[in-house]
């Protein structure tokens, strides 16, 4: 639950730094090394990445939003077959969602990939079936 706590805070602070210069993908970046980084379950990673990216780019869609009227969001909308603009700020929220907790995982597995030592005792099909 702690390292869960942690991962989310550090993709959610990170991702606002993201926001001063880098592109939209440096999310997944980001998200990537913490997942990486940050010892946790598969489903915790991604949840919590899931959770700070859904708040990141809900929030960056929300000051959009706010800066301008509305008037912005409600011009979109109408392309998008009559969209509202708390439902487009929903959207992007979801995006920014899966975008980071699939890069989390795919940062987690990396290092699963990097860490998995088999013990003596496990062997493959292949070296069971020569010791018989």
């Amino acid at each position: 639950m702690k390292n869960t706590l942690i991962a989310s805070l550090l993709i959610f602070l990170l991702g606002n730094l993201c926001h001063l210069g880098l592109p939209w993908w440096g999310l997944a970046i980001i998200a990537a090394l913490v997942g990486f980084g940050v010892r946790s379950h598969a489903w915790a990673m991604f949840f919590a990445a899931f959770l700070a990216g859904f708040s990141l780019w809900y929030a960056a869609a929300w000051m959009a939003d706010h800066d301008n009227g509305g008037l912005l969001s409600a011009k979109v909308g109408q392309l998008f077959m009559g969209l509202g603009g708390s439902e487009l700020m929903l959207v992007s929220g979801f995006l920014g969602a899966l975008l980071a907790g699939l890069s989390a995982l795919s940062g987690k597995f990396a290092r699963n990939m990097f860490e998995t030592k088999q013990s003596p005792r496990q062997r493959n099909y292949l070296q069971q079936r020569r010791r018989r």
